[in-house]
């Protein structure tokens, strides 16, 4: 049996659930935001994290609930240091 979680509230906030939305479920972003943004890992993402601690303004538009960059755009080198010590290696 499948549990119901409610979607994430900063939905209207988050870069990435805008572009996850827009790619389509059947992309890798797509994935994450079933299991973070809609499913049971929600309180495990790391953009809520990062932007409960340094706010939304640094969070970069590329980053996906993980904390790795999705893929093709371009990585976390353009990333502020400060996020980059945040997230780790």
């Amino acid at each position: 049996m499948r549990t119901i979680v409610e979607a994430c509230e900063l939905q209207e906030s988050c870069a990435f659930f805008q572009k996850a939305e827009n790619m389509g479920g059947e992309t890798e972003a797509g994935a994450f935001l079933d299991i973070y943004c809609r499913g049971p890992e929600g309180s495990e993402c790391v953009i809520k994290g990062l932007a409960d601690e340094l706010g939304w303004n640094v969070v970069p538009d590329n980053m996906m609930p993980n904390g790795n960059p999705i893929p093709g755009t371009g990585g976390e080198g353009e990333w502020p240091d400060e996020v980059k010590r945040a997230v780790g290696p």
